[in-house]
C-alpha cells in the first residue's frame, strides 16, 4: 500500500477517535442533537485539514477545496444512510451493515479527495511549468 493511502488510513483513524471522543464528552454537556451536530462539524473541519495537509500535502487549503470537501461529506453521509437501509432491507443486521459500508465509503472518499478535492490547481501548474527551466536549453549551454 502506498504512502498516501497509509497516511489516509492513519489520519482517518485519528479523525474518528478525536471526533468520537468529542462526541462522548459533548453528550454529557449538551443535547444529543447538538452534540452530534458539533462532533460532525469537528469531523469535517478536522478531516479537511488532516487530509489536505497531512495526506495530500497541499501547501494552501483553498476555499474551492473546502466546498468540495463539504459536498463530499454530505454525499458520504447520504450514501452511508442509504447503503445501511439497503443492506438491512436485505436482512443484514444494522451494525454489520454499517461495518460493511466502511471500506466502500473510505475507498470512495479517498478517490474523490485525490481526484477532485485536493487535486493540484491547473492554473498553478501552468505557471510552474512556464517558469521551470527547459532541460534542453540547459543541456545546450553545458556542451
Amino acid at each position: 500500500m502506498g504512502g498516501r493511502k497509509r497516511r489516509f488510513l492513519l489520519f482517518g483513524v485519528v479523525n474518528v477517535l478525536l471526533t468520537n471522543g468529542a462526541l462522548l464528552l459533548l453528550l454529557h454537556l449538551v443535547s444529543i442533537g447538538l452534540a452530534t451536530f458539533l462532533s460532525q462539524v469537528l469531523n469535517v473541519v478536522l478531516g479537511f485539514w488532516l487530509y489536505g495537509k497531512q495526506v495530500f500535502r497541499v501547501e494552501r487549503l483553498a476555499i474551492r477545496a473546502a466546498g468540495a470537501y463539504g459536498g463530499l461529506a454530505v454525499a458520504i453521509w447520504l450514501l452511508n444512510w442509504q447503503g445501511i437501509l439497503l443492506l438491512t432491507g436485505a436482512g443484514l443486521a444494522r451494525s454489520w451493515a454499517a461495518v460493511a459500508m466502511i471500506p466502500l465509503l473510505a475507498a470512495l472518499s479517498y478517490g474523490v479527495q485525490k481526484t477532485l478535492v485536493f487535486r493540484p490547481d491547473p492554473a498553478l501548474q501552468s505557471v510552474a511549468a512556464a517558469s521551470a527551466p527547459d532541460p534542453a536549453t540547459g543541456m545546450g549551454q553545458r556542451l
